[in-house]
């Protein structure tokens, strides 16, 4: 690979372990990326510290990942990273207001990381049990009650709430 390649050539070649795909994409994206997060916490050491985060992330799920736009993944990414961020420290209470200071102005990002963050999740839930499966699309898809899952499934509660923290087991994104 080298730095002609395509965003798209690069993550096939990084999903196969490529490291230089990885430094290429690294890279191409860093300067941007860098640019947008010192827009949001306005401090260097915590923007470096999460795209740090961000591209440890890719790498640890390239295998996995379906990505068409790598660029809008990424954005899309650091953002709920900083989010996250604000959360967890507290450092302001986020309303609405700064929640859409966060959002891309024309939505194109959001619908392309959606549909990649779509595309993830089905790989993950057609890799699921099939009662495990069903369970989980039942609570979290069709909104049922426990107590409706466990008696439409005619199993018990308790195994309908296995099923559920086995399923988001596999959801789960460090």
């Amino acid at each position: 690979m080298n730095h002609e390649s395509s965003d798209q050539e690069l993550l096939e070649s990084l999903k196969k372990g490529c490291q230089d795909s990885f430094k290429i994409l690294y890279s191409r994206h860093f300067q941007k990326l860098f640019s947008y997060a010192m827009a949001l916490v306005k401090e260097q050491q915590i923007a470096e510290d999460v795209l740090q985060e961000l591209f440890i992330g890719l790498w640890e799920k390239r295998e996995v990942l379906m990505i068409e736009n790598l660029g809008a993944y990424l954005k899309m990414a650091l953002r709920n990273k900083i989010i996250n961020i604000y959360k967890r420290n507290r450092y302001v209470d986020l309303d609405d207001a700064v929640i859409a200071s966060f959002s891309s102005p024309d939505g194109v990002e959001d619908r392309l990381v959606e549909n990649d963050l779509e595309k993830e999740f089905n790989i993950i839930l057609d890799k699921l049990p099939q009662r495990c499966r069903n369970v989980f699309y039942l609570s979290r898809i069709k909104m049922y009650k426990n107590t409706e899952i466990a008696e439409e499934l005619n199993i018990s509660i308790r195994t309908v709430e296995t099923h559920i923290s086995n399923a988001l087991q596999h959801f789960k994104i460090t």
